[in-house]
């Protein structure tokens, strides 16, 4: 792994091209990229992205047992089924479900990376499966943190941050301004938060400009839940316009070539027979 490069806010991203062929990590931690890795835990077949209301209703109509999900503001949108509150996302609503969804933030950084070689959905949930991943791959990856309103946010930097200090371990990794200062405000604010460690990154919520907003419209459960490190270890990946588990695509290719195989074998077969 030669460097890490961090996106303090996807507006950053102006031309989608820039991310084509790169390794890209997106970061939405209040809430999107959580509460999309809980709603594949919890069964949902596949999550389509979307950047906007109109595409979603869009799409929607056209995918066969799907729901309508996301928010504006943080609160659900007007005729949609879910919101954004992984609280919602429980097995019974959304086992078997093609998800539809469009936030404020977090589905316009993961469109950004439709170009992209590979893109994870990162998040305090999953952060030591997707270092283990970001590892195993070897190479560059640029993090995008999906930022509020086009704006720097808190708790995405701490995350970057974090993810960071877990891969530069035991490795010298090329930083500039960005990366030494999302590292820093990890280290720094780890120690400033007086409270035991697992209930630091609940306190760096709590502080936050958005997670204060959450609260304040009723939402102060998603932080806790948003806050529990590692308590789902898994690699959610968009690729061809969806969000699924590394290992529902790695299921997918392996059944392709077994049908392949058998295809193959078949037409052996019709030729013998003429």
């Amino acid at each position: 792994m030669k460097s890490i490069n961090i996106l303090l806010t996807q507006s950053l991203v102006q031309d989608d091209l820039v991310l084509k062929d790169k390794n890209v990590i997106i970061l939405d931690v209040l809430r999107a990229t959580t509460t999309m890795t809980v709603a594949l835990a919890n069964g949902a077949r596949e999550i389509i992205p979307t950047e906007s209301i109109a595409t979603a209703v869009r799409v929607a109509k056209g995918s066969k047992n799907s729901l309508l999900c996301g928010e504006r503001n943080g609160k659900i949108v007007d005729g949609f089924g879910l919101g954004n509150s992984p609280l919602e996302y429980t097995p019974e609503v959304v086992k078997d479900k093609a998800l539809i969804f469009s936030t404020t933030n977090g589905t316009l950084a993961i469109i950004k990376s439709k170009f992209a070689k590979n893109c994870v959905l990162a998040s305090f949930l999953n952060i030591s499966a997707v270092v283990d991943y970001v590892n195993s791959i070897d190479e560059d990856f640029t993090i995008i943190c999906s930022g509020k309103l086009n704006d720097f946010c808190l708790e995405d930097a701490v995350c970057a941050g974090m993810l960071l200090n877990k891969l530069s371990a035991g490795r010298e990794l090329e930083m500039k301004d960005s990366e030494i200062a999302a590292m820093n405000l990890c280290n720094d604010l780890a120690m400033l938060l007086n409270v035991p460690s697992q209930e630091k990154i609940l306190r760096l919520f709590n502080i936050s400009e958005h997670g204060k907003y959450l609260s304040s419209i009723g939402f102060e459960k998603d932080l806790e839940i948003a806050s529990k490190l590692d308590s789902y270890p898994y690699i959610p990946l968009f690729r061809n316009g969806v969000v699924k588990f590394k290992e529902m695509f790695e299921g997918e290719s392996s059944q392709k070539s077994k049908m392949k195989r058998v295809n193959i074998g078949v037409k052996k077969e019709e030729v013998k027979e003429k």
